[in-house]
């Protein structure tokens, strides 16, 4: 009976525990809303304050460098798998730089296998998005090249081992207009809300059964127990 208590007591804490988490990210995700609203803030060459400033509006200045430009393949939108684009930006008057998440690209109907080619202007330009993680890591059963330009995933630090650089450890994500053809309709961040609560559940449920099934055997075993003192009596 007390193995049984102290499983039930383990279930329970563990579906409060992902109730915890859910209510955490709940609230992570109004501070992020309430981020996303704030005024453009200039990133500096010492970069910001991630923790502070995730998923807040940047502006970035500085040139680009297209011959550095990777595609992260098999990336969805609405349902068609494409490219994500992404090209460093030095920033102005220094030697710093941050990995800017252009967009999406369709594949070519004729070659999907084929990166597209997307226009990059010379000279300074203005990058205006949000500071956002770097890209999630797909399962891939083989280590892309340090210096790909065709990629499953990209790892920030290893690039810019490979190339030399100082390279902020989050991406700009840019917006707008998308003079170039890439598709900028970023979707809202997904924290994993609704796995947690699924998880709550499981736990939960998991617990119910535990109690059930405690209620039964020792409402069992006490019956047993009675009738065999009556019989004795008997």
């Amino acid at each position: 009976m007390i193995g049984g208590l102290l499983v039930i007591a383990l279930l329970a804490r563990l579906g409060v525990w992902q109730l915890d988490r859910a209510h955490y990210k709940q609230a992570l995700a109004a501070r992020i809303a309430s981020r996303e609203h704030m005024p453009p803030r200039a990133l500096p060459p010492q970069g910001l304050d991630f923790a502070r400033n995730e998923w807040r509006p940047v502006l970035a200045r500085g040139q680009w460098a297209p011959k550095w430009t990777v595609y992260l393949q098999n990336r969805l939108y609405r349902g068609v798998s494409g490219f994500w684009v992404l090209t460093p930006l030095r920033l102005q008057s220094s030697d710093t730089w941050v990995m800017v998440l252009r967009g999406w690209a369709g594949p070519d109907v004729h070659a999907p296998m084929l990166v597209p080619p997307v226009p990059t202007p010379p000279g300074t330009v203005d990058v205006h998005g949000r500071l956002a993680p770097a890209p999630s890591q797909m399962l891939s059963f083989q280590k892309d090249p340090p210096g790909a330009v065709l990629r499953q995933n990209l790892q920030l630090d290893q690039f810019a081992d490979y190339h030399h650089i100082r390279l902020l450890p989050y991406v700009v994500q840019q917006f707008g207009a998308a003079h170039d053809g890439l598709v900028r309709d970023w979707p809202a961040p997904d924290l994993g809300m609704q796995t947690n609560y699924g998880y709550a559940f499981q736990w939960f449920a998991m617990c119910a059964t535990c109690i059930g099934l405690l209620v039964f055997f020792t409402t069992r075993t006490l019956l047993r127990r009675r009738r065999a003192a009556q019989g004795a009596r008997a």
